[in-house]
């Protein structure tokens, strides 16, 4: 009987049974997968209005409420710390977005409040899309908002809150297509989910200029608070072209290189050094561009020497508060270090210069408009009072003593 038993569990043996599917493994860790992505969409939109919230609650609603209280105590300080209009410039749609992110974490908490493994999220998705245009208005006014802050104040903690709505498009591009790619094909989910994938990058797309246009606004911003000695302040239009290390060529001598920094209406050139710990750069100069012209150096004119610039500026001076210091223009003779470098140097030189122009003919005619408007108005005054006077004479002439106000002796 022992010998039959121990027969018996020898040919269960033999058959190397294995009790644990597989396919019910595989099936368990798509879901953890998915569930993972999923708390990480929740953890992220979780912080994100948090850091919404933060700002909401110690910079939005202190400065709208002392732009109408200037007595108010803000961070130390006794004065206004801006007004509305520069509040408003600051943060733009900001309430908006805080608002439409509430709607959008409400809606992922209930989902998640009944998750499982068959569980659908693509419905939710699909009502957040609409939801994201306000993106749209709010990178429109990136450039502004950071070169008014730029203005008011230095206090760096608060650049950190301004840029924060930049990057939430973007983490959604990264997180929604990783969840398709762990959601099996099977699951009644991965056709929605599919959607919500081609919709965010396509949105992601859409604004993808937007987002790269406030990148180079930050780095503009950055630039200009590493200067030292710069004439110049920051500008909401400037956004950096190029940038390199080129040598002016004086008195047919190569000098020092120099850091070069193209932006969309200057060429100004630096020479970075430390300063207690940290890298500034050291205001040279700057060309301004309107109007300027720019050519490859021949060999022949710069004593054989290859991959040279020549820039000639129709003015030179420095733009300051508005005045400009005219004297005769400076040739400048830059050096590359490559034709292809000399080429692309060269290239983004002549756009920026032809968008200056062409704004400049623009302003031109605009103020030709003007000057025209006031002329007709001037003509149709004189005809009135020609009139006024043949007809009305002592009440012309008081109407005019009116109009020209009191004379201060």
């Amino acid at each position: 009987m022992d010998e039959y038993a121990h027969d018996q569990f020898g040919i269960i043996d033999s058959l190397e049974y294995d009790d644990v599917d597989d396919g019910l493994i595989d099936h368990e860790l798509v879901h953890r997968k998915r569930e993972m992505l999923v708390q990480q969409l929740h953890a992220s939109e979780q912080a994100y209005i948090e850091s919404l919230n933060l700002t909401m609650r110690v910079f939005l609603q202190p400065l709208h409420k002392d732009s109408k209280q200037s007595s108010l105590n803000f961070l130390g300080m006794k004065k206004m710390v801006c007004t509305q209009r520069e509040l408003h410039w600051l943060f733009g749609n900001f309430t908006e977005i805080v608002q439409a992110h509430q709607e959008i974490f409400a809606g992922l908490e209930q989902r998640l409040r009944m998750w499982g493994p068959t569980q659908i999220i693509s419905d939710v998705f699909q009502t957040w899309f609409p939801l994201l245009k306000i993106y749209d208005k709010y990178l429109d006014n990136y450039d502004v908002a950071v070169t008014t802050y730029e203005r008011l104040t230095r206090y760096q903690p608060f650049k950190k809150f301004i840029d924060i709505p930049v990057g939430c498009i973007t983490r959604y591009a990264q997180l929604i297509p990783k969840l398709v790619e762990v959601t099996s094909p099977m699951h009644p989910d991965y056709a929605g989910l599919l959607k919500c994938k081609h919709w965010i990058l396509a949105i992601a797309e859409e604004m993808k200029p937007k987002v790269d246009d406030a990148d180079n606004v930050d780095q503009v911003l950055m630039i200009h608070q590493a200067l030292v000695g710069a004439p110049f302040g920051v500008k909401a239009q400037r956004r950096l072209i190029l940038q390199g290390q080129l040598s002016r060529v004086i008195m047919r001598s190569t000098g020092e290189e120099r850091t070069y920094l193209l932006f969309s209406d200057l060429l100004a050139f630096v020479r970075p050094k430390q300063d207690n710990m940290k890298t500034v750069l050291q205001y040279k100069g700057h060309i301004i561009l309107e109007r300027a012209r720019v050519r490859p150096l021949p060999a022949e004119e710069a004593d054989g020497q290859e991959f040279r610039i020549e820039i000639m500026p129709s003015i030179q001076g420095v733009d300051t508060l508005n005045t400009t210091f005219v004297a005769s223009p400076t040739v400048h003779v830059l050096h590359t270090n490559s034709r292809e470098e000399q080429e692309e140097w060269i290239k983004q030189l002549s756009i920026v210069i032809e968008k200056l122009d062409c704004e400049a003919r623009e302003r031109n005619s605009d103020d030709l408009l003007t000057v025209d408007h006031h002329l007709i108005q001037s003509d149709a005054s004189a005809q009135w009072v020609q009139v006024a006077r043949q007809k009305h004479p002592l009440e012309a002439q008081t109407a005019m003593e009116v109009m020209a106000g009191p004379v201060i002796s």
